[in-house]
């Protein structure tokens, strides 16, 4: 799926480091900024 910048984010959900589920919803009414790093802290 492709955004462009500025438009809405779907909402989406996904556990974090802690172990603690975060939704974007949660963020709703903030700015947000929303990074995907892939393999992020890993040595590969």
């Amino acid at each position: 799926m492709e955004l462009q910048a500025g438009s809405a984010a779907p909402d989406f959900s996904l556990a974090s480091h802690t172990d603690q589920k975060l939704s974007l919803a949660g963020f709703r009414g903030r700015r947000t900024v929303v990074a995907f790093l892939p393999f992020a802290f890993t040595g590969g």
